[in-house]
């Protein structure tokens, strides 16, 4: 285990504990999907309580609290320590491919995107995922992403991997991570890096948007549209974007026909109706929430309106499943790759010292017409998977597949 010198004090501890103590009850939207019940609260969190607050090491606390939040399954209700991003990276990115988890992306020389991860520290991949799932957090897809970032926090500095390559002959690499952070770390996101476009063809341009979280870059994507305005076909690539604000101007410069916003719904905390529901009132007092419906909105006239096509992924999350969601719900869009996260925003936010923060979810999305959408995702309307040769090769079907249909 790398070592933990950056301890909380005790009345940090307990305060963070406090707090969530607090707003989970307040704010959390998402009682349908946790695997704690209302009821269970309680004697859930005082099991928290009695291993975390003695808890010296920083790194533990964070994780016990991760645990804890994560049986909530929601993926914008968690801690986030920027202590753990501080560890060094583990030198690549792992996605399951083909059922077998695989390298997508390599910090290591002798590691190739495509190479499957056969055993870490002599223990297989698989192995390691269910223990790790414990402290991700979201939908299925959702948390098969954050595989090799919680690694990081139970791996050494150096390492072993067992991996299989192309030629199906298995080998052992040793990782030094304390090397490896000198270099690029694989999970680190350019949060602000802006959106970039370019020409495909003579008609046909494309646009990758990596994120959200910067006005910028909503800003960029939108100027890209513009300077591709006379191309027949657009592709707008939002794979492993995790969101930010949502773009309403992006999505509304894109469309050509009336659009849909989520139906949402929020959790109304009353304190008389908390007294009627402890003394066993009506349902309606257990669970009482406000309700909006749907929203229809118009495009700009001046907009994009030629055809479109979205890339998303299991990676497409928060501010851009909103950005995805009335495309898919108006058709206006072809859809295409993975399924995505499945978890919308507005969470309740407080930071504490040392800049760890907690979030809440505190509203519930469903699509306009009602379908299920939180902890399930948006699905492409022509499903491509990635498999290894595609890795090895260096394409990218997803895209490969949107350039085809755009020329049909």
């Amino acid at each position: 285990m790398i070592d933990d010198t950056h301890a909380l004090t005790l009345a940090q501890r307990a305060l963070i504990l406090a707090k969530i103590f607090q707003a989970i009850p307040l704010y959390f939207a998402h009682w349908q999907d946790s695997e704690l019940a209302r009821d269970g609260l309680d004697a859930a969190f005082a099991d928290l309580v009695e291993a975390a607050l003695p808890c010296e090491s920083r790194k533990r606390f964070s994780l016990l609290v991760m645990a804890f939040l994560a049986r909530f399954n929601n993926a914008h209700t968690r801690l986030f320590d920027p202590y753990l991003e501080t560890l060094p990276p583990v030198g690549m990115a792992l996605r399951p491919v083909e059922g077998r988890w695989t390298a997508v992306r390599s910090g290591y020389p002798g590691l190739t995107p495509g190479d499957v991860i056969l055993r870490i520290e002599d223990r297989s991949a698989d192995d390691w995922y269910a223990e790790l799932r414990a402290y991700a957090f979201g939908s299925p897809q959702a948390r098969t992403i954050q595989f090799d970032a919680l690694l990081g926090a139970f791996l050494p500095e150096r390492y072993c991997l067992q991996i299989e390559g192309a030629d199906g002959a298995p080998r052992t690499l040793t990782i030094d991570r304390a090397a490896l952070r000198a270099g690029t770390a694989i999970q680190a996101r350019a949060a602000a890096e802006a959106a970039e476009g370019r020409w495909l063809t003579d008609d046909l341009a494309m646009i990758r948007v990596p994120s959200f979280m910067q006005p910028e870059a909503e800003q960029r994507a939108r100027a890209c549209v513009e300077e591709f305005s006379g191309a027949s076909a657009l592709i707008v690539d939002v794979r492993d974007n995790h969101g930010g604000s949502t773009p309403g101007g992006l999505i509304s410069h894109l469309m050509d026909r009336p659009y849909r916003w989520w139906a949402e719904s929020s959790p109304l905390t009353v304190g008389l109706l908390a007294v009627q529901a402890q003394r066993g009132g009506d349902a309606i007092f257990r669970s009482a929430h406000l309700q909006w419906p749907a929203s229809v909105s118009d495009p700009e006239p001046s907009g994009y309106k030629g055809k479109l096509f979205l890339l998303v992924d299991r990676g497409t999350l928060s501010a851009a499943e909103d950005f995805t969601m009335p495309f898919k719900d108006n058709g206006r869009a072809v859809i295409v790759g993975e399924t995505t996260g499945g978890s919308t925003g507005q969470p309740f936010m407080h930071t504490f010292e040392q800049g760890i923060l907690l979030a809440v979810g505190t509203k519930r999305a469903t699509m306009p017409d009602g379908t299920p959408f939180e902890g399930i995702g948006i699905a492409p309307d022509v499903l491509v998977e990635v498999r290894r040769e595609d890795l090895y090769a260096g394409r990218d079907p997803v895209l490969e597949r949107a350039i085809a249909l755009a020329r049909a």
